[in-house]
């Protein structure tokens, strides 16, 4: 982050130069706090999830932030990306993702460290000791053999739960991790030697993913495996998952909105005060606070370029309502 700007004060041996110097000084500083408290614009432009933030800096200068809503799989489809939105990203004077480009990098690294501490915290416990013998049975096949699943057994119930999210994400539907707007504008910032700062700390995601208490984990867990093992609801997951992607494809804001809120709210019935706490963490929190990012990418001015999920950006509670709520944006 760029550091504040301050006013050197110089000695005037002449009093009337030093009365007119203050009289300018105090101009300039109200004109340019006139400037910064002026609301920023919003626009959303022509590409699919792709806003535009008009604003001045703290110095009075034009200040802009691009926003790419991104979906974290896909298919060909996706591409090219549009013309519009690329030259934003090649002439920002700062990049920003979900994660900076340092800890993407080292995403490997993070989760085995991650793997290998969930191993200790379970302190001996075996998952598969919560699980009725259809659980077990289940979570053989769908992990593809009973060595496969012994290997994350005394994890906690998180690992086996994200296993098979992954699994179900594999079986339901084409769309994958490689071609996910995520991954591409990480690959073009490598290809430029650009660097990309996070809207997240690293911690921030790891407390994502490890949410919960080990029962409230076995939990979801549990929902998980009845979810994978019945037929009904691997076709309703694969529904969901293709109107998802089709509103992203279709760059349609008000269905993904309404998608995406729905599906909060489906996790707050299912898991109540757990699934508030966990929607919270996932979006609110994060949401407010890349709000507070934003403000100050448009006070230290020039051009910024964010690529972040389209879910945040639209619906309830979105980065844009506390853009409104500090009064950043009009």
């Amino acid at each position: 982050m760029e550091k504040s700007m301050f006013i050197r004060k110089k000695f005037c041996k002449s009093l009337f130069i030093l009365f007119a110097a203050a009289f300018v000084l105090c101009t300039n500083s109200f004109a340019k706090e006139s400037a910064s408290a002026k609301k920023a614009s919003l626009s959303k432009e022509k590409p699919r999830f792709f806003w535009k933030i008009s604003g001045v800096d703290k110095n009075g200068n034009p200040s802009f932030v691009y926003i790419q809503g991104t979906i974290h799989v896909g298919s060909k489809e996706l591409y090219p990306l549009d013309k519009e939105v690329l030259d934003a990203f090649n002439n920002a004077d700062r990049i920003a993702g979900e994660l900076s480009k340092d800890d993407m990098q080292n995403m490997q690294f993070y989760a085995m460290r991650l793997v290998q501490e969930s191993f200790l915290k379970a302190g001996g416990k075996k998952v598969s000791a919560c699980l009725s013998p259809e659980e077990i049975e289940t979570m053989n096949s769908l992990l593809g053999s009973p060595q496969a699943f012994a290997m994350i057994d005394g994890a906690e119930p998180w690992v086996a739960a994200l296993t098979l999210l992954e699994k179900t994400i594999q079986e339901t539907t084409e769309l994958t991790y490689e071609y996910s707007v995520d991954n591409y504008f990480l690959k073009f910032a490598n290809d430029a030697a650009r660097k990309v700062v996070g809207l997240d700390d690293i911690q921030v995601q790891i407390d994502i993913l490890t949410f919960g208490t080990y029962e409230q984990q076995l939990t979801i867990l549990k929902s998980s495996i009845k979810e994978c093992s019945d037929e009904k609801s691997k076709e309703e997951t694969r529904v969901e998952l293709k109107a998802l992607y089709d509103a992203y494809l279709a760059g349609d804001v008000e269905k993904l909105a309404s998608i995406s809120d729905a599906s909060n709210e489906s996790d707050i019935a299912e898991y109540g005060d757990f699934g508030e706490e966990y929607k919270k963490l996932v979006y609110d929190k994060r949401n407010e606070d890349w709000a507070k990012d934003i403000k100050e990418f448009l006070e230290n001015g020039g051009s910024t370029f964010i690529y972040a999920g389209a879910a945040h950006w639209v619906g309830k509670n979105s980065v844009f309502d506390y853009l409104r709520k500090q009064g950043t944006i009009e």
